[in-house]
């Protein structure tokens, strides 16, 4: 392995560059698709999470809640999205049943995502390096 200095060393920009090389590799598979990676993130979680509210969402995502709202507008424009006023002033978000459509149009695109970069990194160390920062991210 290539010695790592200067701001290589940065944890912070690794996982960034890390990061942007994987959006771009699920955004280009799931363009056909219609979708993001983040539209297909938060369709995917409100599809598992329904009824969820916004900050909620936000936390799960490890997004600032302003970023969030921005996010899900183009969402519930497309109709793919749904909300309902929640306990206060809270809102609860599911996906809409074209929105259920989208994400199960949309997952052969994430499977062939999820391989191609299996088959790159290895599928041990890709499903080690998954594992490794959920652990770290749960629950911050």
């Amino acid at each position: 392995m290539t010695e790592i200095d200067g701001p290589d060393l940065c944890y912070s920009l690794a996982t960034r560059r890390g990061a942007r090389f994987l959006a771009r590799l699920y955004d280009r598979r799931l363009a056909p698709a219609g979708l993001t990676t983040s539209q297909f993130s938060i369709l995917s979680l409100l599809e598992r999470h329904p009824g969820v509210s916004v900050a909620e969402l936000a936390r799960k995502m490890v997004m600032e809640r302003t970023t969030l709202v921005r996010a899900l507008r183009p969402l519930q424009q497309a109709g793919w999205v749904q909300s309902e006023a929640g306990p206060g002033r809270a809102l609860k978000l599911s996906a809409s049943e074209a929105g259920l459509r989208k994400v199960a149009e949309a997952l052969p695109a994430w499977e062939a995502a999820q391989a191609e970069f299996e088959t790159a990194f290895g599928a041990d160390r890709a499903a080690g390096l998954r594992n490794d920062i959920l652990e770290f991210t749960r629950d911050r």
